[in-house]
């Protein structure tokens, strides 16, 4: 009850004091996020609404949005995204794996991946490089 009568100001608890003040308190928060002065049924579900909207417009681009909008922006990323790191040629030619050859290519810093190259990368680049060959014994 002093919890209750500290949260809502009052000297005196009355049933249903904590639920009002709650109810007052969540209906200001959504009607400042709304940019309202007094909150209405249904105005949390409609600013949502219109944000995301909003939002989706500013990623597609356009000022209307239709119908497999964001497929086709998503689409047209990906493609990009491609094209900048495996170059243009690559891109038109892309088949599942390249992005991954072509990571691995970059990080051992060989033409041709095969198995163990990112084992032997990590272990030089820790360990130095190891000298092959037989013992110098004399």
């Amino acid at each position: 009850k002093d919890m209750t009568c500290k949260l809502t100001g009052k000297d005196d608890y009355e049933f249903g004091d904590l639920t009002s003040e709650l109810d007052t308190r969540v209906k200001s928060s959504v009607a400042e996020y709304c940019g309202k002065d007094e909150y209405e049924f249904g105005d949390l579900t409609m600013e949502i609404d219109r944000r995301s909207q909003e939002r989706v417009l500013e990623f597609i681009g356009k000022e209307e949005y239709e119908f497999g909008d964001i497929t086709r922006e998503i689409e047209n990323r990906r493609r990009d995204w491609i094209s900048g790191f495996l170059g243009e040629e690559a891109a038109k030619n892309y088949q599942f794996g390249d992005i991954t050859k072509k990571a691995m290519t970059n990080f051992t810093g060989k033409d041709e991946y095969e198995f163990g190259d990112v084992t032997k990368k990590i272990m030089g680049d820790l360990f130095g490089k190891r000298k092959r060959g037989g013992s110098d014994k004399n």
